[in-house]
């Protein structure tokens, strides 16, 4: 039987990746009680849609940069990557000084984070939003991305060397030094360029897996599925109905910290991408018939939504004010995401805003 090829545009990749974008909106809506909250956790649960981002931005690099332009001069790649770093650093500062500014000036009597700084000190918030020791929460892994491309060039060098195990090794020595530090950045950095390596392998995967039979296929499939729903009703009965395991709970989700990547975050953040990118993989015709319209442009269009859903949680709290209302709470989130599927649409904010 003859290996299917992978098509030009990874439509399962932008479908999940729309639903991660989603995810996030809904998440710093923080309108709860939401239907949305059975798909989101409320941002809570061992793993959260950021993982899930993060990793699809790594693995993406790794097959677009590394595999399929590998014909390339690496000048030309290293030039794409810091381009692309600078023009996303650009947008961390504007975005975030922009989301300070409404905060500040504009009665959001819904509410927005705080920014960390004295009322009207522009001063102190430029320097940090300049040197990155400041971004906005809503525009939060801008940084964390455009500092992972800033050094990609080094991995896809590698990565064109056959030192794949080199780019595994460095980023666990780099996410030991974050934990060893207290640095976020060097630890978000292994669902950055692990994945990389795997997007540089993309193609061989693909051939191995279709040149399985369908049963063990299928077989392999179930387990995975199986073990992700089992941890993530593990991690929701941890997070929200601890009553009579309390000291089981708290020792779990203390391996799941949030400020932290430890090594049982980020292995089950592989393990529940790759639960997820297999059930989008096996009902992507359903979500084209149903749902293409909107996960596929936010997913394609990822870092457009990304920067412009703050945009939609300040119109909503400039209106509206937070309340216990299960069916006003998601409506509101369905209100947010079809602001931002607009904003996208635009043709205006596209030629401006990165995708």
């Amino acid at each position: 039987m003859p290996v299917p090829k992978i098509p030009s545009r990874l439509l399962t990749l932008d479908y999940l990746r729309g639903y991660f974008i989603v995810t996030i909106i809904v998440d710093h809506l923080s309108r709860w009680p939401s239907i949305f909250g059975v798909m989101s956790g409320h941002a809570l649960l061992w793993v959260t849609a950021a993982e899930g981002f993060v990793i699809i931005s790594g693995l993406l690099i790794g097959y677009i940069r590394g595999f399929k332009n590998r014909a390339q001069p690496l000048s030309t790649i290293n030039n794409k990557l810091v381009r692309r770093a600078v023009l996303l650093y650009v947008w961390s500062v504007i975005s975030s000084l922009a989301y300070v500014a409404i905060i500040w000036y504009v009665h959001l009597k819904g509410g927005a984070p705080t920014p960390p700084f004295a009322f009207n000190n522009w001063g102190d918030v430029i320097l940090k939003t300049v040197t990155l020791q400041y971004t906005n929460v809503w525009v939060f892994f801008l940084t964390y991305y455009a500092i992972f491309l800033a050094v990609s060039p080094l991995a896809v060098w590698l990565l064109r060397q056959g030192r794949a195990w080199l780019v595994v090794t460095i980023s666990l020595a780099v996410l030991a030094l974050g934990w060893r530090l207290g640095n976020q950045t060097l630890q978000w950095q292994a669902l950055f360029f692990i994945p990389s390596v795997v997007g540089y392998h993309l193609e061989a995967i693909h051939s191995w897996w279709f040149s399985l039979k369908k049963s063990r296929r299928h077989t392999i499939t179930a387990s995975i599925w199986i073990l992700t729903i089992l941890t993530i009703s593990v991690s929701v009965i941890c997070t929200y109905y601890p009553t009579g395991i309390e000291s089981l709970a708290s020792s779990l989700n203390g391996l799941f910290a949030k400020d932290s990547i430890s090594i049982y975050r980020m292995l089950m953040a592989f393990l529940w991408f790759t639960g997820y990118l297999l059930f989008f993989s096996t009902i992507k015709n359903w979500l084209e018939k149903w749902f293409g319209w909107l996960l596929g442009l936010i997913g394609s269009h990822s870092l457009t939504a990304y920067i412009l859903h703050g945009v939609a949680l300040c119109i909503i709290s400039y209106f509206t004010i937070s309340g216990s209302d299960l069916v006003v709470n998601s409506l509101l989130g369905i209100v947010a995401i079809m602001i931002v599927w607009s904003l996208v649409r635009m043709p205006a904010v596209r030629a401006v805003i990165p995708r």
